[in-house]
């Protein structure tokens, strides 16, 4: 029997990972059914503190919290007491309180923990540290909430190193709960930077967890803070994840399904109760056959109120059908609302920096031009200051001009690239007629699509690639190649220039933004270089475009 609860803990588990609240609630029903029947103490408390995670997760703090103190109060009576067991129990309580906004609780609870472990056992309740530090949180007292977590993320990476422990689910899922907490503090106190890194650690461990629960506290967090950060259209997609995620567990017909397992679980435990009544109904029949008149009449009043009944409830149905319907359609009329002011923004936006910016660089280029035509300048060295101040403006324009085709369009084709990227090398010839430039595309990306910010992430990356081997290299050869691999692109940008050792060379800001702009896209950036072999870059990204 032990074998077949066992077999209903796994499949809880595995369900409340998926996100799907209603099989794991069933399972753990299921167990609690047979262990309260084999009077086994340690599978009820197992299968109530597993119900009050359940229902933690599903947002239903009451009956989390209802279920983990019937857990405690069994795991308390114990003789020998299961210190990791009634771990989880505090925990499982302590974070219902939270999550309900009851942070004192909360942390009576959390705090409790500490009774049972001391010194070295601390390494096996890292997460609670992470807890305290998320209530302090939502508490606002972000330097103390700040001290708990780091000190939780420390004890994960000791107990990691100690116990060699396997990358599991459950390791994931602990770190990506240290690491959103981290970032959202760092949101909190506006210190932006260091959010977003941490925020880019968050995803990775959130997406291994493989738990439907730190995804979806992942995309709230970090949407709040795009916001903050006015990355806007960042922000939004974050907030349609969330909420993709959360209607698929928070529906209508998943609270309908709850309802009946919880109320087919009560009735079997009343059994008993149920067989009474029959007895009693059974009893009655006879004097009810005995008073026919009051039947017929009483049958007619329940056949009255069955069919008002029905009618109510179908009228309600198709209400509530209608404010569904109602809903979804506002919700549309504002997405759309919001994705044509964003688009409004960004013309108007490229139109004051081709209109103001672009206007003024012009009118420097030409003060400085006349400048040095109307005066006779014999000093070499305010010439050349000139010219340079003029040079720099017009590849300022250029730039600028870069940047206003990227914002004037809500995505960018390959062949749009391709051609930006070609024009770019037919300028660099002219300026270095010694350099011979290969440059191929494959004809299988020809209609793949980026969005604007993608698509100049990866032209400024190959551009500043081209800059720095025409600058520092001194090579006869540049060569740009971009192909598909499986489920990728990968550009290729190579040299036979004078090459460098990396381990020995302090790499400038340029490769660092050209890492970041790869890393923005979920790419991959790799650099090679030898002294007198050239220089090889090698830049992946994932293959996600549409087809035209």
């Amino acid at each position: 029997m032990n074998s077949l609860m066992t077999v209903y803990s796994n499949l809880n588990n595995v369900y409340n990972n998926q996100g799907k609240y209603e099989k794991a609630i069933e399972y753990s029903l299921k167990g609690l059914k047979k262990a309260e029947k084999e009077k086994n103490e340690g599978w009820i408390s197992y299968f109530n503190t597993e119900l009050s995670l359940d229902y933690h997760d599903y947002e239903s703090y009451q009956k989390g919290v209802y279920f983990g103190k019937k857990a405690l109060k069994i795991n308390e009576r114990k003789k020998n007491v299961d210190a990791g067991l009634i771990w989880k129990t505090l925990n499982a309580i302590a974070i219902n309180y939270d999550d309900w906004n009851k942070s004192d609780s909360a942390l009576l609870y959390h705090k409790k923990v500490f009774n049972y472990f001391k010194g070295k056992d601390t390494l096996k309740i890292g997460s609670t540290y992470n807890n305290i530090g998320n209530t302090l949180l939502k508490k606002k007292k972000y330097k103390e909430a700040k001290h708990w977590l780091t000190t939780g993320l420390r004890i994960s990476e000791l107990k990691s190193s100690v116990e060699s422990a396997k990358k599991d689910n459950r390791f994931f899922y602990e770190k990506a709960t240290l690491y959103t907490n981290l970032a959202t503090i760092e949101s909190e106190l506006n210190n932006f930077f260091e959010a977003e890194k941490l925020f880019v650690k968050a995803h990775h461990f959130a997406t291994n967890s493989m738990s439907a629960e730190k995804l979806r506290d992942l995309y709230w967090q970090r949407a709040k803070f795009f916001t903050k950060a006015k990355k806007f259209k960042l922000a939004t997609e974050d907030h349609e994840k969330y909420i993709k995620l959360r209607d698929s567990v928070f529906d209508v017909k998943r609270a309908e399904t709850f309802a009946e397992l919880e109320a087919k679980y009560q009735t079997e435990k009343k059994e008993k109760e149920l067989l009474k009544v029959k007895t009693k109904v059974a009893e009655r029949e006879n004097e009810i056959k005995r008073k026919n008149t009051q039947f017929v009449i009483l049958s007619l009043i329940v056949a009255g109120l069955l069919i008002i009944s029905y009618l109510i409830y179908r009228q309600q149905k198709l209400k509530n059908k209608q404010q569904k319907q109602e809903f979804e359609l506002k919700s549309a009329i504002a997405k759309i609302e919001t994705q044509n002011e964003l688009q409004e923004q960004r013309l108007q936006i490229s139109r004051d920096l081709h209109d103001n910016i672009g206007s003024q660089l012009t009118f420097i280029i030409s003060s400085v031009d006349n400048i040095k035509y109307a005066f006779d300048i014999t000093n070499s060295r305010l010439d050349n200051k000139l010219s340079g101040i003029s040079d720099f403006a017009k590849s300022t324009i250029v730039e600028l001009r870069d940047t206003i085709w990227a914002m004037n369009k809500s995505e960018i084709t390959f062949e749009d690239l391709q051609i930006r990227i070609h024009n770019f090398i037919e300028k660099a010839k002219i300026a270095k007629t010694d350099i011979n430039f290969n440059f191929t595309v494959d004809y299988q990306l020809k209609e793949c699509k980026f969005s604007s910010v993608e698509g100049m992430n990866i032209y400024r990356t190959i551009q500043e690639a081209i800059n720095n081997s025409m600058k520092y290299a001194n090579s006869k050869t540049i060569s740009i190649d971009i192909k598909p691999n499986q489920d990728d692109i990968e550009i290729l940008i190579s040299d036979d220039g004078l090459g460098f050792k990396i381990d020995e060379v302090l790499l400038g800001n340029g490769i660092a933004n050209m890492r970041k702009r790869i890393s923005d896209v979920n790419g991959l950036f790799y650099i090679q270089s030898n002294e007198n072999q050239g220089t090889k870059i090698k830049i992946t990204i994932p293959k996600k475009c549409k087809k035209a």
